[in-house]
């Protein structure tokens, strides 16, 4: 059981933890779908929006699977490491986006959500 209460309780945590890997799956997944011509026009932009899609769906198993209570350390191990790829990349999309001048708030949300899943996926972390 949890005895860190930093946060209200690791069980809160780690279903924030399922709420926020969940929003970033969704928005990666609308932004490639709402834009599939760039698999013919940019095909590196779309493998690396699959890629980010991929990190954020096996983020949301993994917290998914925190949990349901599953405290194996190779799937926090796991946990926190796809957070900081999903924080790294969502954060090196915003940079890129904020130094083009493109992008509007879209690659904001993503940096946030990646930085928000990274600070959660490590207080479930210790709470477990």
């Amino acid at each position: 059981m949890s005895t860190f209460t930093g946060v209200g309780s690791g069980r809160a945590a780690r279903l924030g933890l399922v709420a926020v890997a969940a929003g970033g799956t969704a928005d990666v997944a609308q932004f490639i779908l709402s834009r599939r011509t760039m698999f013919q026009t940019a095909p590196g932009r779309a493998r690396g929006s699959v890629m980010g899609l991929a990190v954020w769906l096996a983020l949301t198993g993994c917290a998914a699977a925190g949990a349901a209570g599953v405290t194996r350390r190779e799937l926090r191990a796991a946990t926190l490491g796809l957070a900081g790829l999903a924080a790294a990349g969502g954060m090196g999309l915003t940079a890129i986006h904020t130094a083009a001048h493109i992008g509007g708030r879209r690659p904001a949300l993503g940096g946030a959500l990646g930085l928000f899943a990274l600070g959660l996926a490590l207080v479930t972390r210790r709470s477990q």
